[in-house]
């Protein structure tokens, strides 16, 4: 049983696309049925060859808690997608994915006291109560050891994917066609990803603002993503916030469209927008951080996510060097292919197997 009631969130819910589209495919499936948990809200984003089971509890609730032993009855695998695990196990081997310890690591500077003591007691958990833990990187699989004692050898390291549709290309015609649908500026940087802390966005958008004013760069900014209410956010000549596109498709034409992606991020467990726009072939830059560089690889432009200076030089570089733009669109292409959900899926198999067996 796999505990997908995160599917409509971002990070989270691409993870779980991506594996439950690749699990309909799979012949383990046929000798062991697979239940997919999720509110009823949701059941029409899963298509019907996977077994549904209504599971419409919130998230870090109690609610999910009261109702766990009756989801867990139904299999004897429960795979939860986040670290929201159930206390009580009754006899169900228990894996557990852990995306990040951003709440844990960024709990004095981003974090109120109780999601602070939250987020201890169920890393905590995690480590005591999974029979195995997937980590979506080696920083993640570092940190859970570091912070909260985790056994290594229950742990799996397997990494993230990248859907098909970002390797497509787009024609110039589909490209203007998004940017006139979206009031796009002919020619911008992007940004993907929640609009938080430790995101670093607003830096950002101060550097971009500084550069317009002094006219260094004629370039927008376009900002994609859900905003926190309590992170107050910039505004200004050529920047642009959108809370969400229509569609994975024409998320992948913003990347396309896009001089480059900039992720000043201050840690990431994956870093999975950076592969999308790598993908797209359109140049990362990014932190070096975190699990950053073990998924980017040889192919972004480094900044340092402290240095506004390092970030101006990145996003100057980007603007006027055409030949290095096309050099890190080709090494991102290459660097994409070797992250896949078909890839991601067998591993994930594998550690169903080992706890079927």
């Amino acid at each position: 049983m796999v505990d997908a009631r995160m599917l409509g969130h971002s990070g989270i819910g691409t993870y779980l696309q991506g594996l439950l589209r690749e699990y309909e495919k799979v012949a383990f499936f046929q000798k062991h049925s697979l239940g997919v948990a999720l509110s009823p809200s949701l059941f029409s984003q899963i298509n019907g060859s996977l077994k549904l089971f209504s599971f419409d509890a919130p998230i870090y609730s109690l609610k999910e808690q009261v109702m766990y032993p009756f989801q867990l009855r139904k299999g004897r695998v429960w795979h939860a997608s986040h670290y929201n695990i159930p206390l009580l196990k009754r006899g169900v081997r228990l894996i557990v994915t852990v995306h990040d310890l951003i709440h844990w690591i960024f709990r004095k500077e981003f974090y109120s006291p109780l999601q602070s003591l939250y987020a201890r007691f169920f890393f905590k958990k995690v480590t005591q109560l999974a029979d195995r833990i997937i980590a979506v990187s080696h920083q993640t699989r570092d940190d859970l050891i570091q912070f909260f004692d985790a056994d290594p050898e229950k742990i799996r390291v397997i990494y993230e994917g990248v859907a098909p549709e970002f390797f497509e290309p787009w024609s110039e015609e589909d490209k203007r066609k998004l940017i006139q649908k979206y009031r796009l500026p002919e020619r911008f940087f992007l940004y993907v990803g929640l609009l938080k802390p430790h995101k670093n966005v607003k830096a950002l958008a101060e550097v971009f603002l500084r550069l317009r004013s002094e006219g260094k760069i004629h370039s927008g900014l376009v900002m994609v993503g859900k905003r926190d209410k309590k992170y107050p956010l910039l505004t200004g000549d050529g920047l642009h916030y959108l809370s969400q596109v229509g569609s994975r498709k024409e998320l992948a034409g913003f990347y396309a469209v896009a001089r480059a992606l900039v992720h000043p991020s201050f840690y990431e467990g994956f870093g999975l927008t950076c592969l999308e726009a790598m993908a797209s072939g359109t140049p990362v830059i990014v932190s070096r951080v975190a699990s950053l560089p073990e998924v980017v690889g040889e192919a972004g432009y480094y900044v340092d996510p402290y240095s506004e200076e390092s970030l101006r030089q990145a996003i100057l570089e980007i603007e006027e060097n055409d030949a290095l733009c096309r050099e890190l669109s080709e090494k991102g292409k290459l660097r994409a292919r070797q992250f896949n959900w078909p890839k991601a899926a067998r591993e994930t198999i594998e550690v169903y197997e080992e706890l079927l067996s």
